[in-house]
């Protein structure tokens, strides 16, 4: 707020207004002075005190109210009072106050922090929301998730293990289960309405795989089977006992493609490891006792998952034997096919042939000492180790009647000098595997 106008002395007429204290040009008489020898004060100072001037209070700060201003009495314009000069300057801070109390209070109303908001003007732990901010229904409860701890293993029998034969004279191929340290007969796990090729069994013993026409066909006791590939040639496990390796073998022209695939033998999903391509192989056919043998060790095509966490791939006739990662697929060339050793890695058996149609099996340490060895009357294949290191179960294949190739699975005890002894008498049953034992195979 400003003060009251300037006003000039234009505004007044010169011959009513005279500011107190101007000096009186020439001789002229100031209009309250005394003429001639008039004493000074006369008719002025004879008046009586109240006649015709105001008290000096009211000179002071107060207009008088009996006569108006007088200009020629009081001598120059009346300023305002103090209190009269504070009105204005009071009536625009009440305005401004008063603007400043609207403005907060629309902060305060529309604010996210405001009193329509939150009643409550200081935070507090325990202080229940605004009924305008509470929840409709209370805040669910947190539960802690819950850990699935794993099942352990399952347990086998000393002599438990699966293998393809005939659970009675002229039945069907069937992958069989059962333990030969008891007199429980053999449980079918499945049957195979056409011969499979290759079977083979995880280290945990929990699912295994047969190879029926290409197509692989995971199975568990208990459980209905699945296929979960095709066009397949060979197939091992992987030490985690889920993955499945795989053979994949197809012509190119003069030349064959072979991938490595790994698949999860309960989901069947499915990846290429390694592809390696070389010249088409030229086989022939041996002896009927031969070609059993043959194919019970593995056929024209082999996988096998190393110790040491390398893929092996023998393929007949190919020019060379693939060591492939299964990590990065990195392939390079090996010298020959993995060697099994006992699960302590102690020992081995090899399989050598003495005479036609006759093998031998000879135990060795890790220097290649001999520790035992036993003739046998046909041809040995698909040896594997117990758990224990000191039994082996295998394949023995002779011939039959009119030459008919009969199979029959045999264990050797290495810790009694004895001769092997018969496990089944069915002449059908080959490629036995061990229930929750891994085989370690070593390059």
């Amino acid at each position: 707020m400003s003060g009251p106008p300037d006003e000039t002395a234009s505004d007044w007429p010169q011959s009513d207004f005279q500011a107190k204290g101007d000096e009186p040009r020439g001789d002229e008489p100031r209009g309250d002075e005394p003429r001639g020898d008039e004493p000074r004060g006369g008719a002025e100072a004879a008046a009586p005190a109240g006649a015709g001037h105001p008290s000096p209070e009211v000179e002071a700060g107060e207009v008088s109210t009996s006569g108006g201003w007088d200009p020629r009495l009081h001598g120059e314009r009346r300023r305002p009072t103090t209190a009269e000069q504070a009105v204005p300057w009071l009536i625009g801070l009440i305005l401004a106050l008063a603007g400043v109390c609207i403005v907060l209070l629309a902060l305060i109303f529309t604010g996210p922090e405001g009193l329509a908001e939150n009643s409550s003007s200081s935070p507090s732990a325990s202080a229940a929301p605004s009924p305008s901010t509470a929840p409709s229904s209370p805040p669910p409860s947190v539960t802690p998730t819950a850990v699935t701890t794993p099942s352990p293993p399952p347990t086998f029998g000393p002599l438990e293990m699966v293998y393809l034969g005939e659970p009675s004279a002229g039945a069907k191929l069937t992958l069989l289960r059962r333990d030969f340290s008891t007199s429980a007969a053999a449980v079918p796990v499945a049957a195979l309405y056409t011969a499979p090729t290759k079977a083979t069994w995880a280290p945990d013993g929990r699912i295994g795989a047969v190879l029926l026409g290409g197509s692989v066909v995971a199975l568990a006791p208990g459980v209905s089977t699945k296929t979960i590939s095709d066009h397949l040639t060979a197939m091992a496990f992987g030490d985690d006992s889920t993955t499945l390796y795989a053979l994949r073998i197809t012509p190119a022209g003069a030349n064959d493609q072979a991938e490595v695939l790994a698949i999860d033998a309960y989901t069947g999903t499915m990846k290429t490891v390694a592809t390696m391509t070389y010249a088409h192989p030229v086989t022939y056919p041996d002896p009927p006792l031969t070609e059993s043998q043959f194919a019970d060790n593995g056929g024209l095509d082999r996988i096998y998952a190393t110790v040491d966490g390398y893929l092996v791939v023998w393929i007949l006739a190919a020019p060379d034997i693939y060591r492939v990662d299964p990590v990065d697929g990195a392939v390079t060339n090996v010298t020959r096919e993995p060697i099994l050793w006992s699960p302590d890695q102690s020992k081995r058996v090899d399989v050598e042939t003495v005479t036609a149609g006759k093998d031998q099996l000879i135990l060795r340490d890790h220097a290649g000492t001999q520790l035992a060895s036993i003739s046998l009357g046909g041809l040995a294949s698909h040896v594997r180790w117990a758990g224990t290191n000191n039994e082996v179960v295998f394949t023995l294949g002779t011939y039959g009647p009119g030459t008919v190739v009969q199979q029959n699975l045999y264990v050797w005890d290495l810790t009694n000098g004895k001769a092997p002894s018969p496990l089944t008498s069915d002449n059908t049953s080959r490629s036995p595997e061990w229930l929750g034992v891994a085989q370690a195979w070593l390059p």
